[in-house]
């Protein structure tokens, strides 16, 4: 069976700030031959650009970061034409449209104050047929010996700038509110004429946000390859010679306030033009598909689930042996396997697998921007009555969660929060969180389970102290809780003296 083609799309603005169509005739050859096609985003977004992420506080707009992101397309667009299914270059001519995001001068000041680790924040890399690491050795770089190497043609990979860089923190921190999921971030400065890493496929969805300079990107389908998952892989490729490349995907030159995205198991590979390319890659969504939530499911208490095969299955089971008459020990292997298939429906404990990817989201991503311009500590101090009016600092930086308390078998609200997170140590997978680093409120849910309901509904709304459904001295004990914890906020209006 012939293997359908996937064709990506370049949505062009002209100067009304509309978008024009290409004929499908074009649109089908220009595929054919390589070339980025021009589309239409059938319903873009508008003109007006919205704000950037680094500039603008998105905590009380949970898509918003989506629509920035995406501009002029909609999100609504998006995820219906291309999400997991093709990619898509945004051409904007925005030039300035991330301008403040990260720059090679960000580098470069980063550098000269000795701030900089080879292999932790740095990687300097160059591709000539294969990848050449060209890192002098673990220690801080210095800003002369990374130019030297820059000049000779090294692309230099900068690793999780949103640890150190706060445009780039507010901007992962955006969009992981608006995904729900963790977003990483790897910045790419090549000298013209450069490659700095070999084509290869990764486990990912990636948006590439071309910085500085242009880029020149060729996107193709994997090998056909028994190594290779396609489409939607669950692990990164290896490396691949060019000769070896599947079928042309789509072929574009990045552009300042361009953007490019593919879903994983896109194979790619850049080349810089021009003086200089520099590109801020984000990725999110690996490990959140629905073979992952089976996964968690599977990995539940049920010892029937883990119970061996039968004894030389392998000798009664396979092509070879289906061309045979069905045996007792076939059959009886088809009914375990189905018994157990129907039985997963009631098994798998749906809210429970979610809570516990949740609670891994929560524990892991980077913490809210503080929206009060006063300090935590200064507004925890303040003596809280049933006329003080408070709301959270961002509703989805707190995930509930019902459970019973192990020691006495009583119903309680655990309350993850991500507003404790370290920002230095965001999408460092070294070590697991230890349980105290977790943050986590407990509550009684006997007493405080409808005032919880009663703030959590309110979003971003300010919520009078005395009106939760709570006696007023316990009502005023959950709210200086939250507040110590960092998780709500005293506003303006409701402040005592």
């Amino acid at each position: 069976m012939p293997k359908k083609k996937r064709q990506g799309l370049v949505i062009k603005e002209d100067k009304d700030g509309k978008t024009k169509k290409a004929q499908k005739a074009k649109d089908a050859k220009d595929a054919k031959d390589g070339k980025t096609t021009e589309g239409s985003s059938a319903g873009a977004a508008g003109s007006s650009a919205p704000p950037a992420p680094w500039l603008h506080d998105y905590s009380a707009e949970l898509e918003a970061a989506v629509a920035w992101l995406l501009w002029p397309m909609t999100p609504e667009d998006f995820f219906r034409e291309y999400w997991e299914k093709k990619p898509l270059h945004l051409k904007r001519s925005a030039p300035k449209y991330y301008e403040g995001l990260f720059a090679k001068s960000d580098l470069d000041q980063e550098l000269r104050q000795g701030k900089v680790r080879y292999q932790e924040r740095l990687n300097l890399v160059r591709f000539e047929g294969k990848k050449i690491d060209l890192n002098k050795g673990p220690g801080i770089a210095s800003f002369q010996e990374v130019q030297e190497a820059w000049k000779a043609g090294a692309t230099l990979q900068v690793l999780h700038p949103q640890q150190f860089h706060s445009a780039v923190r507010a901007t992962m921190a955006a969009l992981e509110r608006s995904f729900g999921a963790l977003f990483g971030a790897n910045a790419y400065v090549t000298p013209a004429g450069q490659q700095g890493l070999a084509p290869h496929y990764d486990d990912v969805e990636v948006f590439m946000l071309q910085l500085e300079g242009s880029k020149h990107w060729k996107l193709h389908r994997p090998p056909d390859d028994a190594s290779c998952e396609f489409p939607l892989p669950r692990t990164a490729s290896r490396d691949f010679q060019q000769e070896e490349l599947g079928e042309l995907l789509m072929e574009c030159l990045l552009q300042p306030g361009d953007l490019l995205y593919f879903p994983r198991g896109t194979v790619h590979s850049g080349i810089a033009e021009g003086g200089f390319s520099n590109h801020l890659t984000v990725s999110t969504y690996q490990g959140i598909s629905w073979h992952s939530f089976l996964e968690k499911a599977l990995a539940g208490e049920d010892p029937e689930f883990r119970s061996g095969l039968p004894l030389n299955f392998s000798h009664i089971m396979g092509s070879w042996y289906e061309l045979g008459s069905e045996s007792g020990p076939r059959e009886s292997f088809r009914r375990k396997a189905k018994s157990l298939l129907t039985r997963l429906q009631e098994f798998i404990e749906m809210d429970e697998v979610c809570d516990e990817m949740a609670v891994d989201f929560m524990t892991q991503r980077l913490p809210p921007r503080p929206a009060s311009k006063e300090p935590k500590e200064k507004q925890s101090s303040e003596a809280i009555t049933a006329d003080t009016k408070v709301k959270w600092l961002d509703p989805s930086a707190v995930r509930p969660m019902l459970s019973t308390d192990p020691e006495t078998s009583e119903a309680t609200v655990l309350l993850f929060h991500s507003v404790g997170n370290d920002s230095g140590r965001h999408m460092c997978n070294a070590e697991a969180a230890e349980a105290e680093e977790v943050g986590c409120l407990r509550f009684e849910a006997s007493t405080f389970l409808p005032a919880l309901r009663a703030l959590h509904a309110a979003g971003m709304a300010a919520v009078r102290c005395g009106d939760l459904p709570l006696d007023e001295n316990d009502a005023i004990a959950l709210c200086e809780n939250l507040l110590e914890a960092g998780c709500l906020e005293l506003c303006s209006e409701g402040r005592n003296g």
